[in-house]
């Protein structure tokens, strides 16, 4: 044991330069100095504060922060204000203020912003009923020294008689600025500021008032006229747990969603309203002027978060994409949004979401797998306000609708050519109807170019990804096949010498087994064969899909139920790889939607009614909602988390493309999702001659 010749206690004696080192972390810049004294107002429960800019631009001026908040007496000064990171601010373990407010600043962040701000700050307080205000003076560089200590550093307070604060508040004078104020920093100083109380709630009568004697043109009002005039727009409440209610345009209805993702989300409840803009020069026309509403974008577009309604930096500011959607939409530029095409307001509040944490230098939120949600229930709705801007934007969307009108480009040209030319030498009523009509063609055609671009856009995806699937079966059996057999020979080898390791490779190739079984699903789906149909028996197809589907079924204890006749004849002209096509992405559609259901199961019934053949499939899940029915089928259109939204649409096709119809069955006595797909029947020989 080593003997010990001396012990004893040691404390930190911090330079006084620490503070200043300390402040240079915590506030990036000017600006957000500024925002950071505004929110020291709004924690004294201000109702106005004031902020005065004089001779900011030359670096000489003054700027001068007024509030009428509780104000401060010598005590307070002293015991709190001079102590950074005092706990003052938390009352019965809530950070509220005396009137209820959610706390905003912290950690003594108030005193790093006058020293990032200017050289010298003058203080003066009045606590409400006092006929005396105290007044402290501070000189930032007394503490920019190596030599001295933070004790050292004295600075100098005194009582007097009330004569600049009127009735209470405090009034910060900050002095020899660090830097000069230039337009650009105003601005954005402005805009910030505007965007500092959250757009959801009016908050307490809490006001922000600016006066410059040198950018007096600058009130920093978020345009409410811009917003409303936004062609597309959505509200989306999630509750914490599964339940998203969205609401979209003008609709005054909203309509549940589920959330569908993998895994639930960790960010907790948050409220989101987004809205969006086409950026084409039409459609930036029919907001307002051109060079106005293309400026007003570039100053306020991006999605701003706010946290008990006051805004967390900085999440909105331009140039800053936290969500990456520039990066998002270049895998997808007809569909996606950018961020400058996105004006956004995401409300989250401290209790509600204590695991979305700020980052000790006020600039954004700690990096958890809480933001990561975050993100992909941004995505979530972002999905499906994009869905409707392309409902919007491509009116016809209905596939047999689309196939029946369209024409080719050449001819309709052709058309709008011709009905002008006869315009042209026909009476003037008449000349004016034709020339209405062709503009009406030329606006049909373009409609229609751009629904025919947005199908491929959609299409093409899914053909990559079914272009490299295709003979996967083929060319993974082989390889199953082979590490079954070498598997059977090293258990051969090992015979009883070594259980653990003979139980080891016994479970291999049960889950080599169940990966063939698995692939086998594919077989139908990934064959091809040409476009001539076959006289296909329903029953038997459907034997064969259960057979298939089972394994792959079982180990999510989901029950699959065929309900189809055995003693009649149910025909139809397809071909089988067709129809499990169809079956296949009915089901897949069903198990995104099981996780968590109590004995899940899909349920399949065929039924014979006339010259069609009636096929019901249905699930046990959440269901679809009414209000959805037709769009589920609309290209691009999912209700999962990073669903592409084509597997109806595909289903859809491949129907239509039969003669037949599918349908989202909404008579409300149906539990679960319950989808109708009809088919013409094909009859046998021995009833067609019956007949």
């Amino acid at each position: 044991m080593t003997q010990l010749l001396q012990t004893g206690l040691v404390e930190f004696r911090p330079r006084a330069r620490l503070l200043k080192l300390i402040g240079a972390e915590l506030i990036s810049d000017e600006v957000l100095a500024i925002i950071e004294l505004v929110k020291n107002a709004h924690d004294a429960d201000a109702s106005t504060v004031s902020i005065e800019f004089r001779g900011i631009a030359s670096g000489d001026g003054c700027i001068t922060l007024r509030d009428d908040g509780h104000g401060m007496g010598l005590d307070i000064l002293l015991s709190h204000w001079m102590e950074p990171a005092s706990t003052s601010k938390t009352r019965d373990g809530a950070r509220l203020t005396k009137q209820g407010r959610r706390m905003l600043g912290e950690k003594g962040v108030g005193r790093f912003a006058a020293d990032k701000l200017a050289r010298t700050l003058e203080l003066i307080s009045r606590r409400a009923g006092e006929g005396r205000e105290i007044r402290a003076v501070f000189d930032w560089n007394d503490f920019d020294t190596d030599t001295r200590m933070l004790s050292d550093i004295k600075s100098r307070w005194e009582i007097r008689p009330a004569t600049e604060v009127t009735c209470q508040g405090t009034v910060l004078r900050m002095t020899g600025l660090r830097a000069a104020w230039n337009e650009r920093m105003f601005r954005r100083l402005c805009t910030r500021l505007a965007r500092l109380r959250s757009p959801f709630t009016q908050l307490d009568s809490f006001a922000i008032r600016i006066d410059s004697d040198e950018f007096p043109q600058y009130s920093g009002e978020l345009r409410s006229d811009i917003l409303e005039r936004a062609p597309y727009r959505i509200d989306a409440v999630f509750d914490g747990k599964q339940t998203i209610e969205i609401t979209l345009n003008d609709s005054r209805r909203s309509v549940e969603h589920l959330w569908n993702g993998q895994g639930d989300l960790q960010c907790g409840p948050a409220r989101v309203r987004l809205f969006a803009f086409d950026l084409e020069p039409d459609a930036v026309a029919r907001i307002g002027p051109r060079v106005e509403v293309r400026a007003w974008l570039k100053e306020w577009s991006g999605v701003s978060v706010y946290r008990d309604g006051f805004r967390v930096w900085p999440y909105g500011e331009p140039h800053d994409d936290w969500l990456r959607l520039d990066q998002r939409r270049v895998n997808n530029p007809v569909v996606r949004l950018s961020n400058n095409q996105v004006l956004g307001f995401v409300e989250i509040t401290n209790d509600g979401n204590p695991d979305l944490v700020d980052q000790t230098n006020r600039e954004g939120l700690l990096q958890s797998r809480a933001l990561d949600d975050l993100r992909r229930l941004m995505y979530f709705v972002l999905q499906i306000l994009e869905s409707e801007r392309q409902r919007l934007r491509h009116p016809t969307g209905e596939l047999e609708r689309q196939s029946k009108e369209r024409r080719d480009d050449t001819e309709r040209l052709s058309a709008t050519a011709e009905l002008q030319r006869l315009a042209r030498s026909a009476p003037l009523e008449l000349a004016s109807q034709l020339r209405r009509l062709a503009t009406k063609v030329k606006d049909t055609s373009a409609r229609e170019e751009a629904q025919q671009r947005l199908f491929i856009e959609g299409y093409s995806e899914l053909a990559a990804v079914g272009q490299a699937a295709i003979g996967l079966t083929v060319s993974v059996q082989p390889v199953l096949e082979e590490m079954r057999n070498r598997l059977q020979s090293i258990r051969g080898a090992v015979g009883s010498h070594d259980r653990a390791l003979s139980r080891s490779v016994r479970a291999l190739e049960e889950a080599t087994q169940v990966l063939a079984t698995r692939m086998s699903l594919m077989v139908p789906i990934e064959k091809g064969g040409g476009h001539r149909r076959h006289n296909m028996d329903v029953p038997s197809e459907l034997d064969s899909f259960r057979e298939l589907a089972g394994p792959l079924l079982a180990p999510r204890k989901i029950a699959l139920l065929v309900d189809a006749p055995r003693r009649s004849v149910l025909r139809v002209e397809m071909r089988p790889e067709s129809f499990h096509r169809i079956l296949h992405i009915l089901m897949t559609n069903s198990l995104e939607w099981l996780h968590g259901v109590r004995k899940p199961e899909i349920r399949i019934k065929a039924t014979a009614r006339g010259d069609s053949c009636h096929l019901v499939f249905s699930d046990n899940g959440p269901g679809i909602a009414p209000d959805l029915a037709e769009r589920v089928f609309e290209p691009l259109y999912s209700g999962k988390e990073g669903g592409r939204g084509m597997g109806l649409t595909i289903a859809r096709n491949i129907v239509v493309f039969h003669g037949g119809e599918i349908e989202v069955i909404t008579d409300r006595r149906r539990r679960g999702a319950n989808i109708r797909v009809v088919l013409p029947r094909r009859r046998s020989r021995a009833t067609m001659h019956a007949n």
